[in-house]
């Protein structure tokens, strides 16, 4: 993983599945009802406005013929929905993924490393208040050692009892 977020490229790929997985999900279903909903006022309307002499048959034929443009242009706009909503996803999936791997480093490993989020990301001011906080442990943690290093001189220095 580079060491300045901002200068990579944004990439379309899941870096949170469950949560973007949820989103595509929720966008394949709200997409599906809305042509659902779409294609049966369409087809409702078209038999309302049809001429009454025409056979049924013949009244879906013309209303399905009328309608393929547009109901084509929806099937092919699915997949640019599902992209932009991974892309979108990504700016606010990606820095909640960078904030728990930065404090599970700082919570298991003693490790506190500057998070950076990248240009357009969300929760900029997390990575702030998270790099405050990581600044202060550091510090709190020299000081310990600092301490812990003058307590055991000091230990050497005075003569032991037996």
């Amino acid at each position: 993983m580079p060491t300045n977020p901002s200068s990579c490229q944004r990439r379309l790929r899941i870096v949170e599945g469950r949560l973007q997985g949820q989103l595509l999900r929720q966008v394949c279903w709200h997409w599906s009802l809305f042509l659902l909903i779409s294609v049966t006022l369409t087809l409702g309307l078209g038999f309302l406005t049809a001429d009454p002499t025409i056979t049924f048959a013949n009244r879906l034929l013309q209303v399905a013929a009328t309608q393929m443009l547009p109901f084509l242009v929806l099937l092919a706009l699915l997949p640019y929905f599902l992209v932009d909503t991974v892309r979108l996803s990504n700016r606010f999936a990606g820095p909640v993924r960078r904030l728990r791997n930065a404090l599970e480093d700082l919570a298991y490993h003693n490790q506190a490393q500057p998070l950076v989020f990248r240009d357009g990301d969300f929760w900029v001011s997390t990575a702030n208040a998270y790099n405050a906080v990581a600044e202060q442990h550091q510090q709190m943690q020299d000081k310990i050692d600092d301490l812990e290093e003058k307590l055991e001189r000091q230990r050497e220095s005075q003569p032991q009892m037996t």
